[in-house]
């Protein structure tokens, strides 16, 4: 008997022991959480995190959840193709017509969809004013309702987001940073890259990409560039990685006109360093090192075939 209460007591100082941390703030010690260190990150950690100019220039130009959309919300179709995904239904026609590229679809209301499982998803209706036309979304109603945005329909663009560019980028002056420039019927054509331009005109784009900027340089060239919407990194065609809102050369002041000049129109020379050669032509594909007599060189591989070869950080010759 006398263990039992000598082990009652026991528990009842470890609870009281206890309860005194508690009421004193004292467990952060035992808790392995509170008393974990702060991270903090440094200044330049802080500046890798932050959005830049040019993304934050273009988070206004955003998406509407289904839940928004007003009923005659309109969009634009891109390519022909939507027919494989927006279905006809009933309308005017004796037959929907052949092509859809360019004519503009008002939103109807939404329906309920069965699926081959089964279940039931949300139906979106169309009208090009002649002809219903259905899209199923794949998504049941809640999810759908919060969460499929206005830009998520193949081939059908957003009228109010391309509203929403002209506004931010129409007469707007941009340092242009990729030479990916095409003529008004869509064929590529030879661009430059890192010179000023004003944007001059933006319209729907195309199958993959929903904007077709026009583009005007200061010399009065006319050129047109195709971008997203988004600023995801994965987009290789969002705002920030096709233009600059500053002066790109200017983090450049040690390279020459001459040199800048054959950079911005994307060819290399000899005696141009390698960051000269990455500004004009892109990072090589493959890097290997080779020598003959008497020099060992750098020798960078380009997709196009292109093979330059380098001394002393230098290039010295080329192959095209």
């Amino acid at each position: 008997m006398k263990n039992y209460k000598n082990i009652y007591w026991q528990i009842l100082l470890v609870k009281l022991f206890f309860l005194f941390l508690i009421l004193t703030g004292t467990t952060s010690c035992f808790t392995g959480i509170e008393s974990t260190k702060k991270i903090t990150l440094s200044r330049e950690e802080k500046k890798l995190t932050l959005p830049t100019p040019e993304e934050e220039y273009m988070m206004s130009l955003t998406s509407t959840p289904l839940k928004e959309w007003p009923t005659g919300k309109r969009f634009i179709v891109s390519d022909d193709k939507a027919i494989l995904v927006i279905v006809p239904q009933r309308g005017i026609y004796p037959t929907p017509p052949d092509s859809l590229k360019g004519k503009v679809m008002e939103f109807l209301g939404i329906e309920s969809k069965i699926n081959a499982a089964g279940n039931i998803n949300v139906g979106l209706s169309f009208t090009d004013g002649a002809y219903t036309y259905d899209y199923d979304t794949g998504k049941d109603f809640e999810y759908a309702m919060e969460h499929f945005q206005s830009d998520q329909i193949p081939m059908l663009i957003d009228e109010d987001m391309i509203l929403m560019a002209r506004n931010l980028l129409v007469g707007q002056k941009f340092w242009i940073r990729s030479p990916l420039w095409y003529d008004k019927e869509g064929n590529r054509i030879d661009g430059k890259k890192f010179v000023e331009v004003t944007v001059t005109g933006v319209e729907p784009g195309n199958l993959v990409f929903p904007l077709q900027l026009q583009i005007t340089t200061k010399d009065n060239n006319v050129a047109y560039v195709f971008m997203n919407f988004g600023n995801a990194d994965n987009e290789s065609r969002s705002f920030h990685n096709i233009f600059s809102l500053t002066d790109i050369k200017k983090h450049y002041p040690a390279i020459e006109n001459d040199v800048w000049e054959l950079i911005c129109n994307g060819k290399v020379k000899a005696g141009m360093t390698k960051e000269e050669v990455k500004l004009s032509v892109g990072n090589p594909s493959d890097t290997s090192s080779g020598h003959d007599y008497s020099q060992t060189y750098d020798i960078w591989s380009f997709d196009n075939g292109m093979v330059l070869w380098f001394e002393d950080g230098r290039l010295v010759r080329t192959r095209q």
